[in-house]
């Protein structure tokens, strides 16, 4: 993700909630049935709280709101093993301070926290105002309860965004209470509540509103591999702080999108841009350019050949894109330094380019949430002739008016003066990802020898393009070589003719030559022959065990040949029926043809759908059977 927003760092505190209010038990009688719901676990959290307070802040400093926010954390802690150690990580940045940080034992007695605070490293953050506390205590024996607590202080109510109900641990019960008082006006939006019983009752206690969320026997939030981003499946609200009235007068915050953008607005109308800096390469790229497209595509491949992509963050950084000259003197930038450094160039190149505001695949949101969590990155649009390009600068080996999987479908908030422009970045099919396939093969006794010419596109050639490019020149061949036999050590791969990775606009087609061992078998006058060693999905099925979604790289969509030359003296015996599976997301097709000489083994699958729900896996495990039950089918060539 290119430019790391406050929502991100809540979305990780917010795993980590502590809660409050209860008193110190002896749970030792519970243990049994708890670790009949959270069989796999060392420590319970039997109770979590947040409670969500705010105040007026009369006489703002620097860098302050007029609203401030305080969250208080509250967790019961139940080891159901003896003597454990209790870790966590609390975050904060420049905007929010982490403070009272206590924990008490189950005698009531406050015990002493290992406590170490610092910057929060991560390998996609070049410079970052996020920081860390790392804390942990000893806990005692099972089923005596633990009480930890700590507050999170805001010093701008905007940075107050997501808050979700999955724990680190797993949680008996789970509560958020905000306490929003009358001068306050708050919209609590709810996402993935569908299918988690979660309880919200609203009560007025004077002048406060306070809303309280809960759900019990909520399990441990899990990391698996391809998992989607939490955002789109975990149940959560965010809170948007939409106005406040004070001294008798209603002052909007984040109302709508117009204020969200005034908000982005402001902060951007400070980067101090020197276009003078940008005028020598510009006229350069351009010089000798017969068209406007191919000016803008020489600009766009520019940047992302020779602009190096560092995700940066710093305060009011995390907003606020950093100065064109500075990207271009230093080489590098995020995604918004990478975009506002396009939006100079195609200025000075005489188009009207625009910072634009846009939140990845891996968030559920549109700009009808007018919060600092809608989005998470920052792309350039180029409006030509009535046409809108979307330029995505972090992007490597795209082509201009092409899209990555990762903001295709997207709704786009485009600078526009004092006004604004929603648009959407166009959604493609499967077929944009085609890989075409064509292959020759022959017998030379139990060996497999042929050749093949592979078509990429999409997000298939630029993977290609990617893994080339990222390896040393001496190693390409070997690694190209690799990448075609698919992991596979039965088969070698030779005389690979390597294309142009750096074409954008065109497909990109590798041909080489292959041999392939166990895929042939002879028994008496018969033959049998594996004609696809390649068998994609095959072993993509899912176990009870998997709790999240899975998200596949992109949309897919295979189309392969292959033509067997028939031994003299043989002819075919058996071959395949012809199968065929289609559902309203993906599809496998696949078929062989007699012509006498030669079988031909054609094979078509799409899958366009990027995200497979839990719901959806059995149904996926069925077509993966199906599909497997005809992979494994051979053809039977007989001596005639």
């Amino acid at each position: 993700m290119c430019r790391v927003f406050r929502a991100s760092f809540l979305c990780l505190t917010s795993l980590i909630f502590s809660l409050h209010g209860f008193s110190q038990t002896d749970f030792s009688g519970n243990i049994s049935s708890w670790k009949t719901l959270f069989p796999k676990e060392d420590v319970i959290a039997v109770s979590c709280k947040e409670t969500i307070t705010f105040s007026l802040n009369p006489n703002p400093k620097p860098g302050e709101g007029s609203v401030k926010a305080n969250v208080l954390n509250e967790l019961t802690l139940v080891p159901v093993k003896d003597f454990l150690k209790y870790e966590d990580g609390l975050f904060y940045n420049e905007e929010i301070t982490i403070d009272n940080i206590k924990a008490i034992n189950s005698k009531g007695k406050e015990i002493t926290i290992q406590k170490l605070c610092g910057p929060y490293k991560d390998n996609e953050i070049f410079h970052s105002d996020s920081r860390v506390c790392s804390i942990s205590f000893p806990l005692e024996e099972k089923g005596k309860s633990f009480t930890f607590r700590y507050e999170e202080n805001y010093r701008d109510i905007k940075y107050l965004t997501s808050f979700y109900f999955n724990h680190y641990l797993p949680v008996v019960e789970r509560k958020v209470e905000f306490d929003i008082p009358s001068w306050l006006e708050v919209d609590l939006r709810e996402f993935n509540f569908k299918n988690n019983n979660i309880e919200k009752i609203t009560n007025r206690e004077g002048d406060i509103t306070k809303t309280v969320f809960t759900i019990k026997n909520v399990p441990a939030f899990q990391q698996e591999p391809s998992s989607p981003n939490h955002a789109l499946s975990n149940p959560h609200v965010i809170c948007v702080s939409k106005a406040y009235t004070q001294d008798g007068t209603r002052k909007v915050l984040f109302e709508s999108v117009k204020d969200l953008y005034g908000w982005y607005s402001t902060v951007c109308s400070e980067i101090g841009n020197n276009p003078n800096e940008l005028k020598s390469r510009v006229a350069a790229l351009t010089e000798g350019k017969k068209t406007d497209v191919e000016k803008i595509e020489s600009v766009f491949y520019w940047v992302q050949d020779n602009i190096r992509y560092i995700a940066f963050e710093n305060g009011i950084m995390g907003f606020k894109p950093d100065a064109a000259q500075n990207v271009l003197r230093n080489k590098y930038g995020d995604c918004k330094g990478k975009a506002n450094l396009l939006k100079e160039m195609l200025k000075l190149a005489g188009y009207d380019a625009r910072l634009t505001w846009i939140g990845t695949s891996d968030l559920p949101y549109d700009y009808t949430l007018p919060s600092l969590a809608v989005d998470n990155h920052m792309i350039c649009t180029v409006i030509l002739n009535g046409k809108r390009y979307f330029l995505d600068g972090t992007e490597s080996f795209i082509a201009l008016n092409d899209y990555a999987q990762r903001i295709q479908g997207k709704q786009v908030l485009i600078e526009d003066g004092k006004n604004y422009i929603l648009d959407r970045i166009p959604d493609f099919p499967a077929e944009r990802n085609k890989v075409k396939k064509n292959i020759h093969i022959s017998l030379d006794n139990d060996i497999i020898k042929g050749t093949a010419a592979t078509e990429y596109n999409g997000e298939s050639k630029i993977m290609l393009q990617a893994v080339y490019t990222s390896i040393r020149n001496e190693d390409r061949t070997e690694a190209l070589s690799n990448l075609l036999k698919r992991g596979d050590d039965n088969v070698v791969v030779t005389n690979v003719q390597s294309p142009d990775f750096k074409e954008r606009q065109k497909p990109i087609t590798v041909n080489y030559e292959f041999k392939a061992s166990n895929q042939v078998k002879k028994a008496g006058n018969e033959i049998y022959v594996v004609m696809d060693w390649d068998k994609e999905f095959s072993s993509l099925e899912f176990d009870k065990e998997r709790k999240n979604d899975y998200e596949f790289n992109y949309k897919y969509d295979y189309a392969i040949q292959t033509e067997l030359a028939i031994p003299e003296g043989y002819k075919v015996d058996y071959m395949p029926a012809a199968f065929k599976k289609t559902t309203p997301y993906y599809s496998f097709e696949g078929s062989y043809v007699n012509k006498g000489k030669s079988v031909v083994y054609n094979k078509t699958i799409i899958v366009n759908k990027p995200v497979l729900l839990t719901s959806e896996f059995d149904s996926w495990n069925a077509f993966v059977k199906s599909i497997n039950d005809f992979y494994n089918d051979q053809v039977v060539l007989v001596k005639k």
